[in-house]
């Protein structure tokens, strides 16, 4: 089991960094989450549910959710994930999830562990059984986390960067941005597009798009409909994710919700 000294390497001590190293891990070690690591994942998760509206919950050592995917070999041992439960009925709650727990997930990043998002890869029926889910509420979507098989906590925040980079989707900055006017785009827009680029999206399909107008600095986020998966829910909470990634990038700033949503960069606080 790693040592919690090690899951709090002082190279990797920003969100930014953690953007730059996260990646979708599948294969996990059995090594159990350390006490003093759990605890201070349940004590953000407390802080950030109270900013969300929503009830994102950790459960670990519970594998019955991933039995199927894992016997077919797309999981090995999965057993730890986080939950996101919201109110139903409620077009900003998939979004919230997408921004919320992404920052979770960075977080979690940043203490040595690897995570990867599921959605449709597991039994909601038999992760629900320890979730708390009110009549008002339902399962919204999840993310495995525990300890990558390739130890990817002992390597260096470079070497983790340069592996990630390998598995990074080839699009650039022209294929998600439209410009609605002339004029010299700032270097704190090209970040936020930079850290977009890293995001996770469903299947890869990166539909989030910006329209940025260089004359105004008006920033929208839309989901692109030609590029968006099936699933209704997903591309909602690409939306979210997508935003926070801009943030983060350019440095801080704020989105209303919504597709749609537009991006301030008033009183700009650090992310």
């Amino acid at each position: 089991m790693p040592d919690i000294s090690e899951t709090l390497n002082p190279t990797h001590n920003t969100l930014i960094d953690a953007i730059n190293v996260r990646t979708a891990v599948r294969q996990f070690t059995t090594d159990k989450i350390p006490e003093e690591l759990e605890r201070q994942l349940r004590s953000t998760l407390d802080a950030v549910n109270l900013l969300s509206g929503l009830s994102i919950q950790l459960v670990t050592n519970y594998p019955d959710p991933f039995a199927k995917p894992e016997a077919e070999g797309h999981f090995s041992n999965a057993r730890n994930f986080f939950a996101v439960v919201g109110p139903k009925d409620d077009e900003e709650a998939a979004e919230r999830a997408g921004f919320y727990l992404e920052r979770i997930i960075l977080t979690a990043t940043l203490r040595g562990l690897s995570t990867v998002w599921v959605a449709g890869s597991w039994d909601k029926e038999a992760a629900a059984k320890r979730l708390r889910i009110r009549n008002s509420e339902e399962l919204l979507v999840g993310a495995l986390v525990g300890y990558s098989a390739d130890h990817a906590e002992t390597k260096t925040l470079s070497e983790r960067i340069a592996e990630t980079e390998k598995h990074r989707p080839s699009l650039g900055f022209d294929d998600v941005v439209t410009l609605t006017n002339d004029g010299e785009v700032p270097q704190w827009f090209r970040n936020g597009i930079a850290a977009v680029l890293k995001a996770p999206s469903a299947m890869n399909s990166q539909e989030i798009h910006f329209d940025f107008d260089p004359v105004t600095n008006q920033t929208i986020a839309r989901i692109d409909s030609s590029r968006a998966c099936n699933n209704p829910v997903m591309p909602r909470i690409d939306l979210g994710i997508a935003k926070l990634h801009f943030r983060l990038g350019a440095g801080g700033g704020t989105w209303t919700w919504g597709d749609g949503g537009r991006y301030s960069r008033e009183e700009v606080a650090q992310p």
